[in-house]
């Protein structure tokens, strides 16, 4: 196999100039996390990266299509459809596109201030430095928003539209990232399918029993699993749920604050309310009067 670092047919590429990552990283945003390169690959055949001392910066490479393999610290890791993986700076490595199914890759080098801290909230780290993606294509969408601010020129504007955008792209690797092992995978969907339980039963008072029956766990196992999955119980994130509804209800619409509690399957107008306020440090009146986006009758 012919091994080839880049010039593949149809490929992206950009190197932010030095003396401009300089004046970026200076910033005191685009100091906390910025990019220096990105760059995208299509069926990459023979591609083959190897760094005996690494980068400066920390290396991201997700993986869209197709199969790959990276190496760092004396460990391999398989990438295929979804997956991403992030290389230490300044740390030797070693990756490549499969003979027989060479993937689809883009990649990003960044550094900054906060650089530990977006990793440690992705969960990743050294030995663990690979995550997968339930939805490829909201990443490959944040990923294209990066880089058309690549296009933008070098303006300050620029550079904070750059760093912005890719503080976004990590948080929509959260908000889509799942478990790369099967059984946690499991613990996932079976607290997703009780989430939808409490979305189509807001107007119910659901127990924990109720709750647990949903996921086929005793009680105090889906408790304890749902609260490391959500850092809530599932009885408060219920309510969180209903609050949210109330919020939005106070602040669209003239209806009374006893029909709302109703609606959330609460009789006690009063009870509704203490819980409001615990929930939001105001009681739904005074939430009314601060946020309401018509002119609404006083309760």
């Amino acid at each position: 196999m012919v091994k080839i670092s880049q010039g593949f047919p149809g490929q992206r590429l950009v190197v932010i100039p030095p003396s401009i990552v300089d004046v970026a990283t200076q910033n005191s945003i685009c100091g906390n996390l910025f990019p220096t390169h990105i760059g995208m690959f299509q069926k990459a055949k023979g591609h083959y990266i190897s760094r005996e001392s690494g980068v400066d910066e920390t290396i991201l490479i997700g993986c869209l299509a197709g199969d790959g393999i990276c190496q760092f610290n004396h460990n391999k890791w398989y990438l295929k459809t979804g997956n991403l993986i992030v290389i230490p700076a300044n740390t030797q490595h070693k990756y490549k596109a499969s003979e027989n199914n060479p993937w689809t890759i883009f990649w990003i080098h960044f550094k900054g201030d906060m650089v530990k801290h977006y990793l440690q909230a992705l969960k990743v780290n050294t030995e663990e430095p690979m995550i997968s993606v339930a939805n490829i294509g909201s990443v490959i969408d944040a990923f294209e928003d990066i880089y058309q601010h690549t296009e933008s020129g070098y303006t300050n504007t620029a550079l904070f539209c750059l760093s912005t955008s890719f503080m976004r792209f990590f948080g929509v690797c959260r908000l889509h990232q799942r478990a790369l092992k099967i059984n946690q995978q499991g613990v996932e969907e079976r607290i997703k399918k009780s989430v939808v339980v409490m979305q189509q039963n807001i107007g119910r008072h659901l127990t924990l029993n109720e709750l647990a029956a949903t996921s086929g766990w005793s009680p105090t196992h889906y408790s304890a699993l749902f609260k490391n999955q959500m850092n809530t119980s599932p009885i408060e994130f219920f309510t969180r749920l209903k609050m949210q509804i109330a919020c939005n209800k106070l602040k669209l619409t003239r209806e009374s604050i006893q029909n709302i509690a109703t609606s959330l399957g609460y009789k006690d107008a009063f009870y509704f309310s203490r819980l409001f306020k615990r929930q939001n440090n105001l009681s739904p009146q005074n939430y009314r009067r601060e946020f309401s986006l018509i002119n609404s009758k006083k309760d």
